[in-house]
């Protein structure tokens, strides 16, 4: 296969068009089976090591995208996505490596809240690649979406701790910013790139970091992972949590704002929380009420239009081309 992987290409954009409706649907979906995943995700890590459990997930992942998108794949020039599925796959890494870290020494409300902190990073990111500020409207939005994240998060008793910062929560937030990074980066480069190559590039790359890295820390792998839950559990995370889901937030990223999708996708501590009442019995309290208000609030702040200059209106419009 011929090309430059970073070079100017005589293909045409081949990024998924979606409608806007749609694309705010998907990031939805993609918040809901990421939420109702988490759950299944503590259970793996309870039995075997973290980089072991994202090797496995994102190994699977690889095999079952390669077999069902084939026929897509085929026309197209996968050298190019080397360097691209690289960098996403480096962001991606580290975000869960430092994320995942921290929730071993901090409690899971803290780390689900600190981790969501990245819906604010996203508007300074993206600042900092394109020189166009985000608007106030997501600003406030990603303001109001964190402070609602935590009122759900901490509503268990951990609001209390918020005024002492431990390791964990440092490690949580610097996987935060990760995460957000790799959000804003899929939103820069995802228009140039089919949707599907670049995720399987990316997912082909974790595969070889999270393997290296498990072997490197961990040693390998125990026949006693070898359960049913186990099984049903890294399926459950492949098929919806891996593969779906981020196919879903890449091609919706190409056709949303990012500051907006970001605030949608924040959403994801809400489908968390309610997974764990059904599943747990876990009681909501009026703090967790007010946050699931508070980030309603902020995601219908980050959909509609508000009245705005003509200078202010185009600059409010950025995604990131």
């Amino acid at each position: 296969m011929e090309g430059s992987a970073c070079g100017p290409s005589d293909e045409p954009s081949e990024g998924i068009a979606v409608s806007k409706p749609t694309a705010r649907l998907m990031m939805l979906v993609n918040a809901a089976v990421w939420g109702s995943g988490y759950t299944m995700l503590k259970h793996v890590q309870e039995h075997m090591p973290t980089q072991w459990m994202m090797f496995f997930r994102m190994a699977a992942a690889v095999l079952l995208m390669g077999v069902v998108f084939f026929p897509r794949l085929h026309g197209i020039r996968l050298r190019r996505y080397v360097v691209p599925g690289l960098v996403l796959a480096l962001t991606y890494w580290l975000g869960f490596l430092f994320q995942l870290k921290g929730l071993e020494t901090t409690s899971p409300g803290r780390n689900s809240f600190f981790t969501d902190t990245y819906c604010v990073m996203v508007p300074f990111i993206v600042w900092a690649f394109t020189r166009k500020r985000p608007s106030w409207q997501h600003l406030v939005a990603a303001l109001v979406c964190t402070v609602g994240i935590g009122l759900v998060s901490l509503s268990g008793g951990g609001g209390a701790q918020l005024m002492h910062m431990g390791s964990g929560d440092l490690m949580t937030i610097v996987g935060a910013f990760f995460f957000a990074l790799n959000f804003v980066l899929v939103g820069l480069i995802g228009k140039d790139f089919d949707a599907v190559a670049l995720m399987l590039a990316e997912f082909a790359w974790c595969v070889l970091l999270f393997g290296g890295g498990a072997v490197f820390t961990s040693g390998a792998p125990s026949a006693d992972w070898i359960r049913w839950d186990i099984v049903l559990c890294i399926a459950y995370l492949v098929v919806g949590s891996t593969v779906i889901a981020q196919i879903f937030q890449t091609i919706a990223i190409q056709n949303l704002p990012t500051s907006e999708a970001s605030v949608i996708l924040s959403t994801e501590c809400i489908f968390a929380m309610l997974v764990s009442v059904l599943a747990t019995g876990e009681t909501l309290t009026i703090p967790s009420i007010c946050g699931f208000a508070l980030i309603f609030g902020a995601i219908v702040l980050s959909e509609i239009q508000l009245p705005a200059s003509s200078a202010g209106a185009r600059s409010d419009k950025t995604t990131c081309a």
